[in-house]
């Protein structure tokens, strides 16, 4: 199977970036899945969609759009900015089709300076699957304080939140690879209300 990492960052270097490299290394650890990558988004061009065709979507997206759809699941990581998700998050999820992603697996992942995180999630729970069709699995993780979390460093060394993040990142890991496994038979599938009821 493959997975694929979106780091939702508009910056370049970002702490989120870290925080998905940091993941892409424990998902290989784990070996639920034979292929992954990691998308900086920062990286790429993906200007505001014309909500109609499918050129206003971008070069760039030409490139990730046929990754995005062999890929079994994915991670999606947005620092807190404002309380929101970042701007760019949103336009690959307005990007994406059910063709794409649809009915397969997603772990959402918020990083932020401080202690709070949580908006994001709320945010992309409420509308960002709602035409792609991805599945949002039952477990998130908000990596709060993040300059001080996930380094190098010996398990004595790590602060206890650091080990209970860590913790939680592979329990979650392990939570979606079921879920990809689980719903290989629905890639395939396709929903006849494209848009909803």
């Amino acid at each position: 199977m493959r997975l694929t990492i979106i780091n939702g960052s508009q910056r370049h270097p970002s702490q989120s970036g870290r925080v998905a490299r940091f993941l892409a290394q424990e998902a290989e650890r784990q070996g639920h899945f034979a292929q992954l990558e990691v998308v900086d988004l920062a990286e790429l061009s993906l200007p505001f969609w014309d909500g109609d065709s499918q050129e206003s979507k971008g070069t760039d997206w030409q490139v990730l759009e046929p990754k995005l759809a062999a890929s079994d699941a994915y991670i999606l990581i947005t620092p807190e900015w404002s309380g929101m998700a970042t701007p760019l998050l949103k336009q690959l999820l307005m990007n994406a089709s059910v063709p794409v992603t649809g009915h397969k697996p997603a772990l959402l992942v918020s990083v932020s300076a401080g202690i709070n995180g949580v908006f994001p999630l709320g945010e992309l729970m409420q509308s960002g699957n709602k035409n792609n069709k991805l599945v949002f699995i039952p477990a998130n993780i908000i990596v709060r304080d993040v300059d001080e979390m996930l380094h190098p460093q010996p398990r004595e060394a790590q602060l206890p939140h650091d080990i209970a993040i860590r913790e939680r990142i592979d329990a979650s890991l392990e939570l979606l690879g079921h879920y990809a496994r689980a719903l290989q038979p629905l890639k395939e599938y396709r929903d006849p209300f494209r848009y909803g009821m």
